[in-house]
């Protein structure tokens, strides 16, 4: 029977950690179609995450102190699995039932296969949808999403964390633990030489608040500086991407800063943005009118 290795990294996760498991745990054909590993790797939680783990059947690992971020769990997770294909999910993130199954139906056509997904965001009472189902899959050619992701670009494959699965020959892939939070450079490295498939079907939920560790100072710090030097790292061989990620990083330090109220911060990364119409109305709105903006659109997160 195939087995799917699933790698849920976790951390003070206790009030949605049951939730996150369950979905993964009741995915259609788990037991008859294939069989699923879960791995879940605690980051030194200081509330009852791990007790809660353990109620519910698991055994999980740790990683000893804390790391600052997910990564150290993931390679963890990652070095751990036993599985012909690989999954992650992260803690406060949940799987339609089909999602395995569906993704397992496409897996011999490339070594990456991704999904769309619903965002929840808590904090402003609204959720929206990557991906809607038509056409159902979508191939991509290999190098192809290495580029737009390289290039920062928003079309493209749809790429998010808790929706990847990839056969076990990229397991080998570790995250970064410089910093321990940042994948930005592990994506590259996993898509660059080969091709993927999406499916386009909503088959996982990520849930946005203002706990997550994207919307933290410190992180945005970690993956502004990293992120800038693993594009500059592929300008000799993909100088017109890079150009377009480091306006593109720029302008998501931007946002932000803009999202949190530093509009001093803001417009110094604005500045250093792709200039445009969309540009220059964060920059005008920065000065007056940006709690309309942020109440009426998603600009960051």
């Amino acid at each position: 029977m195939i087995k799917v290795s699933v790698i849920l990294g976790t951390y003070n996760s206790a009030p949605f950690i049951k939730r996150t498991v369950e979905s993964v745990l009741s995915q259609a054909g788990n037991g008859t179609d294939f069989e699923i590993e879960l791995l879940a790797i605690d980051d030194c939680s200081k509330d009852n995450t791990v007790e809660i783990l353990r109620s519910l059947g698991l055994q999980p690992l740790s990683t000893q102190k804390p790391s600052g971020g997910p990564n150290r769990g993931r390679n963890i997770g990652l070095q751990n699995a036993t599985g012909d294909y690989i999954a992650l999910i992260d803690h406060d993130d949940t799987w339609h039932p089909e999602k395995i199954r569906t993704q397992l139906s496409v897996a011999d056509m490339a070594p990456i296969i991704t999904t769309g997904y619903q965002v929840i965001d808590s904090t402003r009472k609204m959720s929206s949808f990557v991906g809607s189902g038509e056409p159902s899959v979508i191939y991509f050619e290999k190098n192809e999403t290495f580029r737009y992701r390289l290039a920062r670009r928003k079309s493209g494959q749809p790429v998010y964390m808790s929706t990847i699965m990839i056969s076990r020959e990229l397991s080998s892939v570790l995250f970064e633990e410089e910093y321990g939070c940042v994948d930005y450079d592990w994506l590259l490295r996993l898509f660059e030489g080969h091709s993927s498939v999406h499916c386009n079907k909503v088959l996982a939920a990520r849930y946005v608040s203002g706990e997550n560790l994207s919307l933290q100072s410190r992180f945005r710090e970690k993956e502004y500086d990293l992120s800038i030097r693993t594009a500059e790292s592929y300008r000799k061989k993909y100088s017109s991407e890079v150009s377009e990620a480091i306006y593109r990083i720029n302008g998501t330090r931007a946002r932000y800063h803009y999202v949190v109220g530093e509009m001093e911060l803001a417009r110094v990364y604005l500045r250093k943005s792709a200039p445009g119409l969309k540009t220059s109305l964060y920059y005008l709105t920065s000065f007056a009118g940006s709690r309309v903006v942020k109440r009426l659109f998603r600009i960051f997160g």
